[in-house]
């Protein structure tokens, strides 16, 4: 499915129907920046890409994974959506489900192979770059300066949710891995001021987070 044949028919319902230039816009780019540059990182960089495993983490992906019974409430109502229709918008697969399993300490492989069974469009050119590139950082930083990951703080600024029980074991998850990477984040200039948050945090506190991460960790 060439670009070209996509932008044309794009540009056709475009002229036809009442759509926002800023929406037509902004898919077209994507189409003929984003999709284009996955496609030519997977045909230059795939095998490397594939083969790494930067944190060397080798953890299995459990059955709530798949069941939507992990106790996380973005992360299962985005299962479970994914369950139904075999998709999930870039920003839940990234920040929602790509970013909880970084957290969680997945084996690339693992979360590759998740990837590949679940969604609609599990192309091989298009997951290999997505999950061990943009999503688990298992490339060390062939296509970005940075993983991306995040507190819950920023899934409900991004959302509809609420505080709940769930931001506790993410937040525990996020300082849990912040920490044990210190010596990576610190050499990180966009990142670097996160150690020095958790170091500053009140000693209870910094072991509540690590504690919830651990005890989280173990029951998986």
């Amino acid at each position: 499915l060439y670009p070209k044949i996509i932008v044309n028919k794009t540009l056709e319902y475009y002229k036809k129907n009442n759509i926002p230039i800023n929406s037509c816009e902004g898919f077209i780019r994507q189409i003929i920046g984003w999709r284009e540059f996955i496609r030519g990182v997977y045909r230059c960089k795939g095998t490397e890409e594939r083969t790494k495993n930067f944190w060397g983490f080798n953890r299995k992906i459990p059955e709530s994974f798949y069941s939507g019974t992990t106790g996380i409430e973005p992360l299962d109502d985005t299962i479970h959506k994914i369950n139904k229709s075999g998709y999930a918008n870039h920003i839940e697969r990234l920040m929602i489900v790509g970013n909880f399993m970084l957290l969680c300490e997945f084996d690339p492989d693992e979360v590759y192979r998740w990837f590949m069974e679940l969604f609609i469009d599990s192309y091989d050119w298009v997951m290999v770059p997505n999950v061990y590139g943009m999503s688990q950082f298992a490339d060390g930083g062939l296509m970005s300066s940075k993983p991306y990951i995040s507190s819950s703080n920023y899934i409900i600024k991004m959302s509809n949710y609420k505080k709940g029980e769930w931001c506790k074991i993410w937040d525990g998850l996020f300082w849990n891995f912040m920490d044990k990477q210190r010596a990576f984040f610190l050499k990180n200039p966009r990142m670097r001021m996160l150690i020095s948050s958790f170091d500053k945090m009140d000693s209870s506190k910094k072991e509540t987070h690590l504690v919830t991460a651990d005890n989280f960790l173990n029951s998986l």
